[in-house]
């Protein structure tokens, strides 16, 4: 089963290094995803669109690293929620957003969105449940 978990962090750890790193190079399209969101205005916006992406990118390098994975999937997991319920929301009150969640501009399937996050939400507590501490370590 080792490998099994060794694997899924490394998908998990990559999929939001490749995420991170696609908002990273377009912050100013990455900023706009998030106002379109209408839940925190400038200069609040623009420090979520600044700030977010290296948390996804760190974390996503520290969740492959076997010493800081349960930490590091927390995160993870933690961002993914608080980005679903920000569409979920979004989706309540009728508008019409992109995500922004690979640095995409396109028109967002809510439903779709919201499963795929659900599906990475079990991702993170499966690799937050699994992952070994450094004192349990053999």
């Amino acid at each position: 089963m080792k490998p099994f978990f060794f694997i899924l962090r490394l998908v998990f750890g990559a999929l939001f290094i490749w995420s991170g790193i696609a908002k990273i190079k377009d912050p100013i399209g990455f900023s706009d995803a998030v106002r379109n969101f209408e839940i925190i205005g400038d200069p609040f916006a623009v420090a979520a669109a600044l700030l977010l992406p290296w948390l996804e990118v760190i974390s996503g390098i520290a969740v492959m690293w076997d010493r800081f994975a349960k930490s590091a999937s927390l995160i993870i997991t933690g961002m993914v929620a608080f980005f679903t319920i920000a569409i979920i929301s979004a989706w309540i009150r009728g508008l019409d957003i992109s995500c922004g969640c690979f640095g995409g501009t396109g028109e967002m399937n809510y439903p779709v969105k919201i499963a795929q996050n659900i599906g990475l939400m079990v991702m993170g507590a499966v690799i937050w449940w699994k992952s070994v501490s450094p004192q349990k370590a053999e």
